[in-house]
């Protein structure tokens, strides 16, 4: 085992240092490989017997990163198909349909960052496959690498959307305009370009605060910010958000509305 773990290390290494001369300065392939499946992971959903986890992935890059890869975007979109198949598989997570990759420029992401949003499209039934083995307790971290074979997959049964459609409204600060779409999960809110809803200010910490949804409504709490976490100008540890709230982080001042 250490032999093999040492061959995968180095194949992983030497992938890694590849396309980090290749885009040298900009986003990074296997970033995004780490990103999707963290996204699949972040928004899974627990049934009675499975795990279902999106299908359907948009990776929003700045104008000149995109110009970085677009060559390449149809070929890299596939393998990172491939790549969330054979993840999905490795967990026993369930998946409504193969998965589909889209990368898309989007002038409001920071150059040399990214923003994933994950969804679950339309379920796909194929007849003749048989059921989807029961998802067990298996939540552990992905790992890195980006070694994969295709998956096969399996039978789909359809997820019924729950949580109402809220977002973040940026008001004052250095992306004032922003949309931030929430998903009914849970969602890290920071500077780190890891983050769920990345805030491109210097006074907003790594990870600042995470928005839980949790029994229909949404929860802010502050991870151990330096600046803290405001709501209606109250400073918070963890607070139930209503429609109308305006949050404080750093310089950045959030509304929080739901449709």
């Amino acid at each position: 085992m250490g032999l093999f773990s040492g061959l995968e290390g180095s194949l992983e290494k030497y992938i890694e240092g590849f396309f980090r001369d290749k885009f040298k300065g900009r986003v990074q392939p296997l970033e995004m490989a780490k990103r999707l499946a963290r996204e699949m992971r972040d928004r899974k959903r627990i049934s009675i017997s499975r795990i279902y986890v999106p299908n359907e992935f948009t990776i929003y890059l700045h104008p000149e990163d995109y110009r970085a890869v677009s060559s390449i975007a149809p070929f890299l979109a596939r393998e990172l198909q491939d790549y969330l198949a054979q993840k999905a598989q490795e967990k026993n997570f369930t998946l409504v349909a193969p998965p589909r990759v889209e990368i898309q420029e989007d002038a409001a992401v920071p150059e040399g960052q990214m923003r994933i949003e994950g969804r679950f499209g339309e379920a796909v039934y194929v007849p003749g496959e048989e059921e989807a083995r029961p998802a067990g307790n298996r939540e552990g971290e992905f790992e890195d690498t980006l070694e994969y074979q295709p998956a096969r997959h399996t039978a789909p049964v359809p997820v019924v959307p729950a949580g109402p459609r809220a977002r973040l409204v940026v008001k004052a600060g250095p992306q004032e305009g922003k949309v931030f779409p929430l998903q009914p999960s849970t969602m890290v809110i920071g500077r780190r370009d890891t983050c769920d809803v990345v805030l491109s200010d210097g006074s907003v910490s790594r990870r600042h605060a995470q928005l839980e949804y949790r029994g229909g409504e949404y929860v802010i709490t502050d991870l151990g910010s330096t600046n803290g976490v405001y709501v209606n100008g109250v400073r918070v540890n963890t607070k139930v958000l209503a429609p109308g709230d305006t949050i404080k982080m750093g310089a950045t001042l959030c509304v929080f509305e739901v449709e």
